[in-house]
């Protein structure tokens, strides 16, 4: 889809999830995760129990990747290796006209993630998107991951936005729940389906104005 989305009706902030969306940088975290567990002596984490686990946030990596690690262990050993990985991350080409065009609406734009803040700061930074967003909320020691509405509710609440004014987008079960639990309208998208995010979004847009 060409040109500006559409009206944005009564929404005046649009929260994003990174992975999935924004960008692509699945095969860059199954490189990231196996390169922290070799350098824990654990056992290599096959494609399959990637996929398994995939977006559930470090905390859940933790309990269910490296039993015996630290939540900072892992934290570490991921910012090392996605250090190497940044090349590999794949961008949405609509994300940045996106990102755009919603500001020239006059609407907010948040990123809520599982990825832990500094993390997420180096890649939407690699990927050229950091400066687009008012508020970048990210994992930090006193938050819960997505499903819990922790994230999205800091971001509201930097935003200074409600709930029923905002709209959520996201890829995954765990970006549902927590626009549920939040209270927040949710919009299902993946880029990895091949769709268009603008054309998504002016559709979710058009249907609140």
């Amino acid at each position: 889809m060409t040109g500006r989305l559409g009206a944005a009706g009564a929404v005046r902030a649009v929260l994003f999830d990174l992975d999935g969306v924004l960008i692509d940088s699945y095969h860059a975290w199954f490189a990231v995760v196996n390169d922290a567990a070799r350098s824990f002596g654990s056992p290599e984490v096959t494609l399959e129990r990637f996929q398994s686990v995939w977006g559930q946030g470090i905390g859940a990596d933790v309990r269910n990747l490296y039993p015996g690690r630290t939540h900072r262990d892992v934290e570490e050993a991921y910012e090392r290796a996605m250090a190497q990985q940044t090349d590999t991350i794949m961008v949405n080409p609509e994300s940045a006209a996106t990102l755009d065009d919603l500001k020239a609406l006059g609407l907010a734009r948040a990123c809520v993630t599982n990825t832990q803040i500094g993390l997420a700061r180096t890649v939407l930074t690699a990927s050229g998107l950091l400066s687009r967003f008012e508020s970048i909320q990210g994992m930090a020691p006193d938050r819960r991951e997505k499903p819990a509405p922790d994230l999205l509710l800091a971001a509201l609440e930097a935003l200074r936005v409600a709930p029923r004014d905002a709209l959520m987008v996201g890829d995954s079960r765990y970006d549902e729940g927590a626009a549920e639990a939040a209270k927040v309208r949710f919009l299902h998208y993946d880029m990895r389906e091949g769709g268009s995010l603008k054309a998504a979004l002016t559709l979710a847009l058009n249907a609140r104005a």
